[in-house]
């Protein structure tokens, strides 16, 4: 674990000269392959062929007691595999084997990728808690899983940000439902490297024991298939 940590500590010493060569670079053009474009669509669709009818982590994409999170400013764009982007202009960044993915760049706009029912958006649920590391994390329950190697990603989980669109405590009475694309928060830094983590949880466990999260490598299958050092669009200018 200290090997690894110390990999990251080395790539987020040299961050700012990685970011200045990547701002010109352009996003790769290769397609995601037809298994991850077909699991992007089933956020975007109701298509349930992979799952039971009644499974239990099945939810109603609209439940009558749900307030849908409502931000000024633009909605991020879909991204060529069906997903919204999460962070415009960021660059996808990490290592292998870490918990989720990191999207490197200083603060910017934080992006639901798919819709979903805001679980929290509030201080805490990360190890990272230093004096200077952003404090906010937030988890989104999916309206539609995505199949994904015989099992189904049901929730998406932000950590690092340093501003939150609106706050939402666990277990509160309010269930606040976000759109594809709607700003969620502001990206921010953890271990002294500006970032966004990008987890995606598994079957229902939010507790994030190991097995039951995807990997920075499937994270970046799902997430388009795009290689590290890719920069994301930014947003269309207004």
């Amino acid at each position: 674990m200290l090997a690894v940590g110390a990999l990251f500590d080395a790539a987020c010493a040299a961050q700012d000269v990685e970011l200045s060569r990547m701002a010109s670079r352009p996003l790769a053009t290769q397609e995601a392959s037809p298994k991850v474009a077909a699991a992007a669509a089933g956020v975007m669709t109701s298509a349930t062929e992979e799952r039971s009818p009644d499974t239990s982590l099945a939810v109603s994409a609209h439940p009558s007691d749900v307030i849908e999170l409502e931000v000024d400013g633009p909605h991020s764009p879909p991204l060529r595999c069906g997903f919204s982007n999460p962070m415009p202009g960021g660059v996808m960044a990490g290592y292998r084997a870490d918990t989720g993915l990191d999207i490197a760049g200083s603060p910017r706009d934080v992006f639901a990728l798919a819709a979903g029912t805001i679980e929290y958006a509030e201080a805490g649920h990360t190890l990272w808690n230093g004096r200077n590391d952003s404090p906010y994390a937030l988890r989104i329950r999916l309206d539609v899983p995505i199949a994904f190697e015989g099992r189904e990603i049901t929730h998406i989980w932000y950590a690092h940000l340093s501003e939150l669109a609106r706050e939402v405590h666990e277990g509160g009475a309010e269930n606040v439902h976000v759109a594809a694309g709607a700003r969620v928060g502001k990206s921010g830094s953890a271990n002294g490297c500006a970032h966004l983590h990008v987890g995606m949880l598994l079957d229902g466990e939010v507790e994030q024991h190991w097995g039951t999260f995807l990997l920075e490598d499937k994270v970046r299958e799902v997430l388009c298939g795009w290689p590290a050092r890719t920069s994301l669009p930014a947003l269309p200018k207004r």
